[in-house]
Formats: structure tokens, C-alpha cells, sequence
């Protein structure tokens, strides 16, 4: 990465609803920091307005135009790429940021592209000293860098290697009011693609991301069957709530810790089960609630709504499950009726790309992660994440931003070159950048054997 470059990152997609909202973190987050930003989009009278608002330079590119992807590449010493639903247009972005020795982060959630990537251009990555991280974001920043931050310190503190992760997550602040403040259109634009397009078995094996050759200890069959996703409630007796499976799918952070866990698995051992989930024990009607709006027919007394009694979690956390149940049945068959009845809920309750909350439930919102990391020997240590904003419209920006630039800057990623997923790429050494960059609230506490 010796070549000299005219901009140490570039955004791709900042026209976009989220890409504005990154576009918006690095202006608090750059100032002061000398470093040279580009903006790219393929709406000239949008860019120009991002130009003017942010005072960024910018740069017309289209994700269909292999020329402009090169020259934006040749430029940039890291590309942030927004441009999705990346199983359909991510692909060329990855390829000229390799050939242009650029770094590509990305928010992909779309595991078996993830996968494709890896088997396409990890080795040509390492060799050629490039990154390419997907999932900068919600998913799965928090659950991939906790596992790592807990998974050390078990390890350096306590000589013992992490055996088991659980995570328990919650959402807070003001309630969500329609299916697009909780889901992005170009999220559900994945989901469709995921739909049309995934015929793998990403969504069973959650070692679907593992490296082919596997350290000594570590057996694929074995991780799959300790890690296979829950897609029914089940009950947490240290936190004493019922759980629900993770949304808007279970099956994203899992494969991207679990690859992380294996890459740097001095801190990890070789039966390692991770486990991810929402507590239904509070705030249920937030989650629910968007749900009734849809689907009239929908109640949320009938779903047992009204309390916290473990009746009313359960009833909710089955609410939740189905539909994912559904989801992953579907586009791990080969159900063509199946995918396309999902696909038309998709179309018909979803917004659509580029469309996203109302900016006032942008800051009301938040999330909180408890996670309880258990050692070899039985050393527990219990991790807090709390964050303010919109998970995927607030936090995720801001935290995409804080990565992104101190990898323009050198100080994260050293070292590091090929297709990974986030912890392994950055490990827990990101945790000092995200909170310097005021992105989260962190606090571990210890529980003896």
C-alpha cells in the first residue's frame, strides 16, 4: 500500500439513505484529522448537495460503470462500500479495489455472497496485502469485536481460552413505529436477493466462512453441530429470560464470529459454541408492534403482550421465531413456491432501497448487548455494550466511520491482508477506537468457577 493515493477513503454510495448518514458521522468524526475524503454516488444533483452540506469532495461513480469503479479505486486508499444489495453489485467493487491495492469494507449481510467472495479473492487478497472486511456494521461489529474483547481477556488475565459466548440483546429508547424504522429497504432488498439467489447451505452450516484447512483441534462437522442457529425460543437461566432468535436473521453473526474465533484462535478453544439472541424479558411491545401494523389481523394481546410474565415471553418470542424459521427454510430449499411467497411479503410490507426511519426515531433508539463469556476452566466474565441511536442508521454509520478512518490512518489492520470478517481483521484493539470515537459505552465484569 505504497502507491500514492489522492483521497484516503472514499464512500460509495453516499447518496443513499444510509450512505447520507455516514456521510454525517464523518463530519463529526474527521474534523482536525487531515485526512482527504471522497464522496461517490451515481446522482450528479445528489452529490452536489452532499458536496455543498458537507464540504467533502465528491466524484460521480456508478457501480455499472467499470472505468469510473477503477479510477475511484486507483485513488482511494480505502473504500467504504455502501452500493448494495451486494450479491448483485458488489462484485466489480471488490475486484477494482483489488487490482487498485485499495481496502474494501462494506455492511453485506448476505452470507453466501460473503462466502463467494472468500473462495473468489481471499487468496489474491493476501497476496496482495488487501483487505476486504464485510458486515461493518450492526451486524456484525458489536457480536464479532465482544466475542474478541471477552475471549482475550479470559485468555490474558486468566490463561484460559473461551468456550462458550452467549449474547443477550435488547433494544431501547422510543418504540419503533413502522416496518422501515426497524428495517432498511436495502436491507430487505438483500433478503430478496438472498431469495432469488442462495441455494447453498449458508444458512444451516454456520461454518460456512471457516478456512478450508482448519487449525490442529478444530473440526468443521464439529462447529457446525455445536453452533447450529436456534430458530425456536428457548430459556436463559443466568439472565432468567426467554429468548427469541436474533433480527432481522439469525444466521449473519455467527458464521462472521465463528471465522474470526478460528483466524485468531489462540483465545479461543476448538469446541468454541457461540450463541446469540433477543430477551424478551422487557421492551417486547417495540419489537412486536410494527408487526400489528402490517398484518391487521395481527393482535398483540392475542400474541400475549401486556407484561413481562415468562407466558407473555414466550408467547412473543414464538411471534418472533416463525417467520425467521420460515425464511431459513425456504432459502436453504429448493422451494420455488416457498421463495416466492416470501419474496412477495418482501415486496408487498417492505420499504423500499434507499428509503429508511423518520430522522426523529433516529436518536431515540438504541441497543444494549450482555454477553457472557465462559472459560475452559469455568472463568466467566460478563460484557456490557451499550449504544445510543438506531442500530443500523445511527450506530452503524458511526461506527463503520471510526474503522474506516483509522484504517486510512494506519492504525488498525496492520498486518492484516485478505478476505475477513470484522474481528479478525481488526480485533479487540477496535474497541479503543469505537469508543474514543464515542460510538459505545463498554464495561466487563468477572464471576469466579
Amino acid at each position: 500500500m505504497t502507491e500514492k493515493k489522492s483521497f484516503d477513503m472514499a464512500v460509495l454510495g453516499a447518496t443513499g439513505f444510509t450512505g447520507r448518514q455516514l456521510v454525517a458521522a464523518l463530519q463529526r468524526q474527521a474534523p482536525g484529522r487531515g485526512l482527504r475524503i471522497v464522496l461517490a454516488g451515481r446522482r450528479p444533483q445528489a452529490l452536489a448537495a452532499l458536496a455543498e452540506a458537507s464540504g467533502f469532495t465528491t466524484q460521480v461513480c456508478d457501480v455499472d460503470d467499470p472505468r469510473a469503479l477503477r479510477r475511484l479505486a486507483r485513488a482511494s486508499r480505502v473504500m467504504l462500500n455502501l452500493a448494495g444489495p451486494y450479491a448483485k453489485r458488489g462484485e466489480p467493487v471488490v475486484q477494482a479495489c483489488l487490482e487498485a491495492l485499495c481496502h474494501h469494507l462494506d455492511l453485506s449481510g448476505e452470507v453466501f455472497w460473503m462466502r463467494r467472495m472468500l473462495l473468489r479473492h481471499h487468496e489474491a487478497a493476501e497476496r496482495r496485502g488487501v483487505l476486504l472486511v464485510s458486515a461493518c456494521g450492526y451486524e456484525a461489529l458489536p457480536f464479532d469485536l465482544g466475542a474478541q474483547a471477552l475471549a482475550w481477556q479470559l485468555l490474558r488475565q486468566h490463561g484460559q481460552r473461551c468456550q462458550s459466548l452467549d449474547v443477550a440483546v435488547r433494544f431501547t429508547g422510543s418504540g419503533l413505529r413502522r416496518l422501515s424504522d426497524a428495517v432498511s429497504g436495502g436491507t430487505l432488498a438483500s433478503l430478496q436477493v438472498m431469495l432469488e439467489e442462495d441455494v447453498g447451505d449458508t444458512l444451516q452450516r454456520m461454518d460456512c466462512l471457516l478456512p478450508d484447512t482448519l487449525p490442529e483441534g478444530w473440526n468443521a462437522n464439529a462447529v457446525a453441530l455445536h453452533n447450529a442457529v436456534p430458530l425456536s425460543p428457548w430459556w436463559d437461566q443466568e439472565a432468567a429470560t426467554v429468548m427469541a432468535p436474533m433480527l432481522p436473521a439469525p444466521f449473519i453473526n455467527p458464521a462472521l464470529v465463528l471465522r474470526s474465533a478460528v483466524l485468531r484462535r489462540e483465545a479461543f478453544a476448538p469446541s468454541f459454541r457461540y450463541r446469540e439472541g433477543l430477551a424478551m424479558r422487557e421492551g417486547v411491545d417495540q419489537l412486536l408492534s410494527p408487526v400489528a401494523r402490517v398484518l391487521p389481523s395481527f393482535s398483540l394481546a392475542q400474541a400475549g403482550l401486556g407484561g413481562t410474565s415468562r407466558a407473555a415471553q414466550w408467547s412473543a418470542a414464538a411471534t418472533l421465531a416463525a417467520p425467521l424459521a420460515a425464511l431459513s427454510a425456504a432459502a436453504g430449499g429448493r422451494s420455488s413456491l416457498a421463495r416466492q411467497a416470501l419474496r412477495r411479503i418482501v415486496e408487498l410490507v417492505g420499504p423500499k432501497p434507499g428509503e429508511g426511519p423518520r430522522e426523529q426515531q433516529l436518536d431515540g433508539m438504541g441497543y444494549a448487548l450482555q454477553l457472557r463469556a465462559v472459560g475452559e476452566r469455568g472463568k466467566t466474565l460478563h460484557g456490557h455494550w451499550a449504544a445510543q441511536g438506531h442500530p443500523g442508521y445511527r450506530s452503524t454509520p458511526e461506527m463503520m466511520a471510526a474503522l474506516g478512518l483509522a484504517l486510512a490512518e494506519g492504525r488498525l489492520g496492520q498486518g492484516q491482508a485478505g478476505w475477513l470478517s470484522p474481528g479478525a481483521a481488526f480485533g479487540p484493539e477496535a474497541w479503543s477506537v469505537l469508543q474514543a470515537a464515542g460510538c459505545l459505552q463498554w464495561t466487563v465484569s468477572e464471576t469466579n468457577a
